[in-house]
């Protein structure tokens, strides 16, 4: 076999004197050395390679665990925002109930919905959960909210108890006329009392008439809205005027036996609609409660 006897020949020449220098390589020494570098470079590229990739993961890694940290310091947040709210509403919803056990309105139902939130929360789609039953709890509590207020409102303007505590001595109803022969219709209940003894509202309302009216004498009508309103007669003094406000217990006047009286007494008449009703069960009712419907 004939031999390879190719040679390279190398001169590096000095620009500043006339010295050079001359190296001889065989080809497959040049090959070896391509080779060589080629393996080398590709190496150093795969090296490099796996670093980036390596330093990619290593920043991706620390991104996410920023990520989780932040996501964790909200996932805290959001329950402690949410047990605070929690917190509130069951407050209310305990100030609730006992108002409505006070005016008599059975919430159980609320009040064992507004508990079976109170049950562990976990993940974030649990938080969510969590929170739309916070949002529902809430509106039944804005509902009973209101419902206690227009049933506060209407405890108040309904007349409830005595205007002055005595003996009714003329009931509602067919009566014996005291002044004449035969017999009348008595549109409320005559009250005994001392002469001069205070007479109190017995419902919150608007005094629309204060003054003297034939047979009723010195008389105050108050208005307590949806059509309710109570006459208090025969007074010997009258303590309020058209226009003022009272509420259940204020003095509006005193007794006496002013227009058709025989006696020093009140006429208590309750209207509703402008029809007389009998004043009876509304004096004698405890609460609203033991009252029928208007």
């Amino acid at each position: 076999m004939r031999k390879d006897h190719r040679f390279y020949t190398l001169i590096i020449a000095s620009a500043a004197s006339a010295r050079f220098y001359r190296i001889i390589v065989h080809h497959r020494q040049i090959k070896a050395a391509l080779i060589a570098g080629l393996t080398g470079l590709s190496v150093l590229m795969g090296v490099s390679i796996w670093v980036f990739k390596q330093a990619g993961l290593l920043a991706h890694y620390h991104l996410v665990v920023r990520e989780n940290r932040a996501l964790k310091r909200e996932h805290a947040a959001a329950l402690r925002r949410l047990r605070a709210r929690l917190a509130a509403i069951e407050a209310e919803s305990h100030r609730l109930r006992q108002i409505a056990e006070e005016i008599g309105l059975n919430v159980s139902g609320d009040s064992e919905t507004i508990e079976g939130t109170t049950s562990g929360v976990g993940g974030p789609g649990e938080l969510d959960s969590f929170a739309q039953e916070l949002d529902r709890v809430a509106s039944r509590l804005q509902w009973l909210r209101e419902s206690l207020d227009d049933e506060r409102v209407r405890l108040a303007t309904t007349p409830i108890g005595w205007p002055i505590y005595g003996r009714i001595t003329s009931g509602y109803g067919l009566r014996r006329d005291p002044f004449a022969e035969g017999y009348e219709f008595h549109t409320g209940v005559d009250i005994g009392a001392g002469y001069g003894r205070p007479v109190n509202a017995t419902a919150d309302g608007i005094v629309v008439y204060a003054g003297y009216r034939g047979s009723y004498g010195k008389l105050v009508v108050i208005d307590h809205g949806q059509g309710m309103r109570t006459f208090y007669g025969h007074l010997s003094h009258i303590d309020v005027a058209v226009g003022d406000r009272v509420q259940r217990g204020d003095r509006i006047g005193r007794v006496g036996r002013t227009g058709r009286a025989t006696a020093s007494h009140v006429h208590y008449e309750i209207r509703f609609d402008d029809r007389p009703i009998n004043p009876r069960r509304y004096i004698f009712a405890r609460s609203i409660l033991a009252l029928t419907s208007r």
